[in-house]
């Protein structure tokens, strides 16, 4: 059977975004277990011109719910302006929330959509295959790798499993 872009992408942005959400909880409790003001984390970079900490999160929602959006030929209305810690886990709570209502009903005919990225050097048309394997999962990915290295590089103690987050269940092996 093949594989659908709603499996492609909706189980995949929720698990992102979620690790997400378990990196900021692992977050909170370590910059208060230092003293440290957690209102720090919106300025975290890994490099001077890199985007900050909470734009890198604002990048990870966009790049999930802005394309199952496309995917389904709606608009998207990118998150902007989260300057504390409430608003970040709101966005995070808000975007779980609308993927979780995802059905792969929801995604019939996206196959064959085209999907077209404006840009101030012309827009970019891909078909839809493309523009999942090739842009939405590796953005979502870059995103969510930035947040947990700027959180390492802050002394926070985790690892790839948290970064893996929740997997899937193991499914029965197949008879040979």
């Amino acid at each position: 059977m093949p594989v659908t872009l709603f499996e492609l992408t909706v189980p995949r942005f929720r698990r992102s975004l979620g690790v997400i959400v378990h990196l900021l909880d692992r977050a909170e409790a370590h910059f208060r277990d230092e003293g440290r003001n957690v209102s720090d984390l919106a300025g975290l970079r890994l490099a001077p011109d890199m985007n900050p900490f909470f734009v890198q999160i604002a990048s990870a929602i966009d790049n999930a719910v802005g394309a199952t959006a496309r995917l389904r030929g709606l608009p998207h209305v990118a998150v902007t302006g989260l300057v504390t810690l409430p608003e970040v886990r709101a966005a995070l709570d808000r975007a779980l929330a609308e993927l979780s209502a995802l059905t792969p009903g929801d995604f019939e005919g996206a196959e064959d959509r085209e999907i077209v990225l404006p840009s101030p050097k012309g827009a970019r048309h891909f078909p839809a295959l493309d523009y999942v394997l090739n842009l939405a999962l590796p953005n979502v990915q870059f995103h969510t790798t930035i947040v947990y290295a700027l959180l390492r590089a802050e002394g926070l103690d985790i690892g790839k499993r948290d970064f893996l987050g929740e997997l899937p269940p193991r499914r029965p092996s197949r008879p040979g």
